[in-house]
Formats: C-alpha cells, sequence, structure tokens
C-alpha cells in the first residue's frame, strides 16, 4: 500500500500538479516502504530468516549507497 501513491505519482502530469519539493518528498517514503518490506517480511518467516536478512543486506547496501552519492554530490557541489 505504501508503494501505490508513488506508483500513481510517478508520471510527468503528477510532478507539474504536486511541485518539485512536494514531488520529491513524496518519493522519499520509498525508502520507508523498503524498510518496512524488509521488516515485514522478517515477521513473516518463522523458521529460517537467512532470506530476510539477505534483502536487508541488500536494502542496507543501496541505502548506504544513497547516502553515499549524496554526500559525495554535496560536497562537490559545495566546493565549486
Amino acid at each position: 500500500m505504501l508503494m501505490l501513491p508513488l506508483a500513481i505519482t510517478s508520471t510527468a502530469g503528477w510532478i507539474r500538479r504536486l511541485g518539485g519539493k512536494r514531488w520529491a518528498a513524496l518519493h522519499r517514503l520509498v525508502y520507508v516502504s523498503a524498510i518496512a518490506a524488509v521488516v515485514h517480511y522478517y515477521w513473516l518467516v518463522k523458521a529460517d530468516v537467512r532470506s530476510p536478512l539477505l534483502y536487508a543486506a541488500i536494502v542496507a547496501a543501496l541505502l548506504g549507497a544513497r547516502v553515499y552519492w549524496g554526500r559525495m554530490k554535496a560536497s562537490a557541489t559545495a566546493r565549486v
């Protein structure tokens, strides 16, 4: 259900209607959705939690890369 508003507002028309800042704020919910999905999967699995932990590691690596590249971009912009 968390991904539904993101899917609906992914078109150019919705970006114009919402405005860039509000659209970006809404689309940051994808991070919350990814973490919630991993937690939900972990709660769902009773016996072998290796798969949920693998997915958690993948999500953590992707979010960590996102933070890293965001900071690199911000520091490059600050130097100019």
